[in-house]
């Protein structure tokens, strides 16, 4: 097997190389890759860039974005014009052999690829021989992070997983079974635990000169608080590690190494495209981790959410027709209204995108037009989060945004979550994020309600950002059921937002409200390609 670890390695040292910088592509580099010196200090760290590119080409692209986001009330897919065919198949995710999107068949085929290259990455950069163990068993730790993160991934969306923790080869199991949810959990679970003592903290890195993106030791923290925190909800109910949840997230507060964006725009500083590496983005799928060089994987989320059309000073120059999106994804207009009444102040203003001056002939709109989102069976609003003010974009579809995987203010609003389920609410997290956005602070409320209130914010601030399905499922089917209901049939429930807008009913509901679709089903592909697998119960 040594001989194709080599050949994986050249691979990805040719496709490493190729996106960065050409006077580096010599001869001399490849024939250095033999078996006498493999692993070396660079291709291992060669091999674990690899790893964080996997990951995120399996996150940061629309077939994520949709699995992610479309089932929510947040988001819709073009104008209701389509909606009877489009968003009805890819809200309620039936994958119907008649309906399917091919795209969901190929997630988890993406998620699994990238699995195997952190495998290897853990493998081979243990056996590294190397006078800097710190930084070896650093890069072992970054590679187990982003392992648990995909498995973590996989577990809200299909449930128990195949656990494959080491390089495969012929002599291993190649059909393994699932797993069942508890059990892969606990091996997410095992691997940030044992991530988190060589992870060294954001500073620690800074000391070392390893550029900023890297998975630290605070990371690492939140992301096993916030696995530990969903383990508590549906389908688990397991408050066992609740005190402990706590514990890490007090560890990144007290730690000083990251902070709210505070300033007179916080919002537009907070997500300026050319300002990703600030105190509060704690890790983040870069955008040039993924190449420029795998097609289909690179219409990132950002151009299926942004708007064909665009407003001065709202999103990019528009002297390059690329410098606006596709337009296919945005946010109906009833939660756009929802969203306003009940935060209409700067964090609204930049997360969401009402209006519009179209640039070129679009649909019954011509160039110099105003277009609304209520503008008929052709309105919708946009994500304004991503916008990229003043960028010449390559195509309609690229942005050149990083996407974020964990933030600061998403650790305070888990650490006002963990001490009310406590027992004792501690304000100070939902309240510092509420003052950003010049909302009141809160006081004195029952822990039901305090719960919603941390939901509720959790919702506004970390809007399109890949929690709110999550955050939705683990409050259970009951409550998912009670916030689709309400959103998606708007005209049947006159105290909803968007009722009496004149729109005829979205789509029916029945089948997203089914309690086995708090799991998605089992991808038909891998079914197909292992004999042990079944198919999750409903499908």
């Amino acid at each position: 097997m040594k001989k194709t670890y080599i050949y994986s390695i050249v691979l990805m040292a040719f496709v490493f190389f190729t996106t960065s910088c050409e006077d580096k592509l010599e001869e001399e580099l490849f024939n250095s890759y033999g078996s006498s010196n493999f692993p070396t200090n660079e291709t291992a760290e060669i091999l674990l860039a690899e790893a964080y590119a996997d990951y995120a080409r399996a996150y940061n692209n629309h077939r994520m974005g949709w699995a992610i986001e479309m089932p929510t009330p947040a988001m819709q897919y073009r104008s209701r014009r389509s909606l009877q065919l489009v968003r009805h198949n890819l809200s309620t995710w039936t994958w119907s052999t008649q309906f399917a999107d091919p795209a969901y068949f190929e997630m988890l085929t993406t998620i699994f690829f990238g699995v195997r290259t952190a495998n290897d990455a853990i493998g081979l950069i243990s056996t590294l021989e190397t006078d800097n163990i710190e930084r070896r068993d650093a890069m072992v730790a970054e590679a187990k992070v982003l392992r648990a993160l995909a498995y973590f991934n996989m577990v809200r969306l299909w449930g128990g997983m195949p656990i494959i923790d080491k390089a495969q080869t012929l002599d291993d199991d190649l059909f393994p079974a699932r797993a069942s949810i508890p059990e892969t959990y606990a091996f997410i679970v095992q691997g940030l635990q044992e991530a988190i003592p060589d992870l060294p903290t954001r500073s620690g890195y800074m000391a070392q000169g390893i550029p900023a993106g890297h998975i630290t030791k605070g990371v690492a923290q939140g992301i096993l608080a916030k696995v530990y925190l969903t383990m508590a909800g549906d389908p688990l109910g397991d408050a066992s590690n609740l005190q402990e949840a706590r514990n890490l997230l007090e560890a990144i507060i007290n730690s000083g190494e990251w902070g709210l964006v505070q300033s007179a725009t916080p919002y537009k500083d907070l997500w300026d495209w050319q300002n990703e590496f600030n105190n509060e983005r704690m890790f983040d799928i870069q955008k040039e981790s993924q190449g420029r060089t795998t097609g289909q994987n690179l219409r990132m989320i950002f151009g299926y959410m942004t708007p064909p059309l665009v407003s001065e000073d709202i999103w990019a120059s528009g002297a390059n027709p690329n410098s606006r999106g596709a337009g296919l994804d945005g946010i109906p207009p009833e939660y756009a209204k929802w969203y306003e009444s009940h935060d209409s102040g700067p964090r609204y203003q930049w997360t969401i995108v009402t209006e519009f001056i179209a640039q070129s002939n679009f649909g019954k709109f011509r160039a110099g037009d105003l277009y609304h989102m209520e503008d008929g069976r052709d309105g919708q609003a946009h994500i304004g989060k991503y916008r990229a003010l003043g960028a010449e974009l390559e195509d309609r579809f690229y942005c050149p945004n990083n996407f974020p995987v964990l933030r600061y203010a998403d650790i305070l609003l888990m650490h006002s979550e963990v001490t009310n389920e406590l027992g004792a609410a501690d304000y100070t997290g939902i309240n510092a994020t509420r003052e950003r956005a010049g909302l009141p602070a809160l006081s004195g409320l029952s822990q039901d309600d305090f719960r919603d209130a941390v939901f509720l914010e959790r919702e506004l601030e970390l809007a399109y950002e890949q929690n709110l399905l999550f955050d939705m499922r683990r409050r259970g089917f009951a409550y998912c059921q009670s916030r689709l209901n309400g959103f998606f049939q708007p005209n049947q429930n006159e105290t909803s937002p968007g009722a009496g807008d004149g729109y005829q009913v979205d789509y029916s509901i029945t089948n997203l409200t089914e309690p086995h679709r708090m799991l998605y089903p089992y991808p038909p592909r891998e079914l197909a390609s292992n004999p042990n697998l079944e198919q999750n119960p409903g499908y």
